[in-house]
């Protein structure tokens, strides 16, 4: 009775451990899907990242070309303003360096006039007092 006891007992642990081999494959087949479906959606959700983080980048970048883009014609803008306001200070600087140059040459020239005209008198002056000192002398 014992080899009866023996096989049953042998069958009935075999029979467990198949039962519990089988259990265990398919809890290994349903984490192996669950892990699958997982992996799939966070594939897909990374995917969907990735694809949003382009797309903002690309957008920003459009952006900041577009304000570069503005800051370089206001720049352009300013640049053209100043060269014609700096155009315009030299142009007066000229012309109010011309100015002073010939204010300088007319008073230099009105004063050389004078000069002269003064030796003029001077000599005329002399001139009269050698001719009276000479009609002096012959009288």
């Amino acid at each position: 009775m014992s080899s009866i006891s023996q096989l049953k007992a042998n069958r009935y642990k075999e029979a467990e451990n198949k039962r519990h081999y089988f259990e265990l494959k398919k809890l290994k087949n349903e984490h192996k899907r669950e892990f699958e479906l997982q992996e799939s959606a966070h594939k897909a959700n990374m995917k969907e990242l990735n694809k949003s983080y382009e797309s903002r980048i690309s957008s920003l970048e459009n952006d900041i070309e577009v304000k570069l883009r503005e800051l370089r014609d206001k720049q352009k803008l300013r640049l053209n303003e100043e060269k014609v306001r700096l155009d315009e200070e030299i142009n007066n600087l000229k012309l109010t360096h011309e100015d002073k140059v010939n204010e300088i040459k007319k008073s230099q020239e009105n004063e050389v006039e004078n000069l002269i005209t003064s030796h003029k008198q001077t000599l005329d002056q002399a001139r009269e007092k050698y001719i009276q000192e000479k009609m002096k002398w012959q009288a």
